[in-house]
């Protein structure tokens, strides 16, 4: 009797026990209509407000955005994937308070709104043309409504997670960059059907170049597609350490991007063969950082309205970040902005566990945050210093981070 006692105590325990963790998710088709084509523009290529590719009427394939409800016991994770290069800040306000308008059920404090960062997406930022006011509109009410569908129709699931290697490497030069692929897999508790695949990796989505004129969630969308294809449930990607990672190749079309994202896929769909039990409860702890803004040409954005971000008296951001453990094994870090690998490599690994999600773009889109000893030391390489909010922001961030996960 002793034993059997001994057994379930052990069992109910979070590091022994399945998650008793509840997901839905819901997908949403945002391209834009031909009326809001119009007035919006897409984003990612040239200096603020230059190479202007508005008017765009075609599509290769639908931009989409993804919702995630995680929910154990009290305790609430969600998450909203947008394909679009980052999401500006009142955005992400007005995508709270409708939600909080229409329900008390999604608890908006652990509500992330993140972008995939492809730049043949719109440009929610408003830095390369922004978009019109009547999709601005939609989209606001599409993504509340995403995220209550996501909960409405949570279940219980098994997880478990798989890593592996793509080849990713380094724009700027160095010899290191993220190139782990880090996959949550959630199976039905009951029927071991799967409900969604939950994948993290570094790379740019900028597979078509700044001359593309066709919607398109770049090399994610064949990504998506082939996993959904032969797993069945829905992907959502969410990008990772992604600042200076990319897919290297001189080809800039369509077929090349579904080629890799072919080649990813199938990379994960092969991971999955060792993928392995995630166990425990749902713990989320929120990091908060606040810095000032130096770049005066972030600062003049913003003033005359371009930017959408959000500026205190004294010319600083603050932006709550996410960390999420499930269990012993599993963790996510949320991150608002593009880290290099020489930043967010060291903050991974000291994450908690085997298996660490890394998630970029999330809860705001602040540029790229560099570490100070690198910013500026790349000749004939400026592009991530002039979209930087400040020289000293990457460090400030990477301390308060290691401080709170330790």
């Amino acid at each position: 009797m002793k034993t059997l006692s001994f057994i379930f105590v052990l069992l109910c325990t979070p590091q022994f026990a399945f998650a008793a963790l509840k997901i839905g998710v819901w997908k949403e088709n945002i391209t834009p209509t031909l009326s809001e084509r119009s007035t919006s523009c897409m984003g990612g290529y040239g200096l603020p407000l230059t190479n202007p590719r508005c008017g765009i009427t075609d599509s290769h394939d639908y931009l989409s955005l993804r919702a995630l409800f995680m929910a154990n016991n009290d305790t609430q994770f969600s998450l909203i994937v947008f394909d679009t290069t980052g999401v500006g800040d009142a955005l992400i306000n007005d995508i709270r308070q409708r939600v909080s308008m229409l329900t008390n059920k999604v608890d908006v404090d652990n509500l992330i709104i993140a972008a995939t960062h492809t730049h043949a997406g719109l440009d929610y930022q408003g830095i390369w043309g922004g978009i019109g006011s009547e999709y601005r509109s939609r989209i606001v009410d599409i993504a509340a409504r995403a995220i209550i569908q996501a909960q409405s129709t949570a279940q219980g699931v098994k997880i478990f997670a798989a890593q592996t290697h793509v080849p990713v490497s380094n724009r700027r030069g160095w010899g290191i960059v993220d190139d782990s692929v880090t996959t949550l897999f959630f199976d039905n508790r009951k029927t071991d059907q799967p409900i969604a695949t939950l994948v993290n990796l570094s790379a740019h989505p900028t597979i078509l170049d700044g001359n593309n004129i066709q919607y398109s969630s770049d090399y994610i969308d064949s990504l998506r597609t082939n996993i959904e294809r032969e797993r069945g449930g829905m992907v959502i990607f969410v990008n990772g350490i992604l600042g200076d990672a990319q897919f290297s190749t001189t080809e800039r079309t369509i077929e090349k991007a579904n080629e890799i994202g072919k080649l990813v896929a199938n990379t994960i769909l092969e991971s999955e063969k060792a993928k392995q039990r995630v166990m425990g409860t749902l713990n989320v702890s929120t990091i908060t950082f606040t810095h000032p803004v130096s770049n005066t040409a972030i600062l003049q954005l913003q003033q005359s309205g371009a930017l959408d971000i959000n500026l205190d008296d004294k010319n600083q951001i603050s932006v709550d970040l996410k960390y999420v453990k499930i269990g012993r094994y599993t963790s996510l870090l949320t991150f608002p902005g593009e880290a290099l690998s020489r930043l967010g490599l060291p903050i991974k690994y000291n994450m908690r566990g085997k298996y660490h999600l890394f998630i970029g773009l999330a809860n705001a889109s602040y540029g790229y945050f560099i570490p100070s000893d690198e910013f500026g030391q790349i000749p004939g390489r400026n592009t991530e210093e002039r979209f930087s909010m400040d020289k000293y922001a990457g460090d400030e961030i990477k301390r308060i981070i290691d401080s709170s996960i330790k």
